[in-house]
């Protein structure tokens, strides 16, 4: 079962936006990246530090805490620390408003 969670106005969330949002127990980091939306897990695989507060541009996001990097298209970890990837969610824009879809099925 898909969970919609809104995240933002469109128009308050343009190029350099970045926001925590919940659906449930997970933590999401969504990113307006040079005007591309992205949602992608916001616990970084190497020591769990919140992406949503680390530097996003030309499509990475640094992790603040040690450096990892992640590619926000695909969830990819560029190199150490970060071995493993993240989840990506699909982000839209519907009637102005920002919003990711969660699958409740995915790990």
């Amino acid at each position: 079962m898909a969970r919609v969670v809104t995240v933002a106005r469109a128009e308050s969330f343009g190029p350099g936006a970045r926001k925590k949002v919940f659906a449930g127990d997970r933590r999401i980091a969504v990113f307006n990246d040079g005007g591309t939306l992205h949602a992608v897990d916001d616990t970084c695989t190497h020591s769990g530090g919140s992406l949503s507060e680390g530097p996003c541009e030309n499509g990475i996001v640094t992790c603040p805490w040690h450096g990892g990097q992640f590619r926000l298209s695909d969830g990819k970890g560029l190199g150490p620390p970060a071995y493993r990837g993240l989840t990506v969610y699909p982000v839209s824009v519907n009637d102005g408003v920002v919003v990711v879809t969660v699958d409740q099925t995915q790990p």
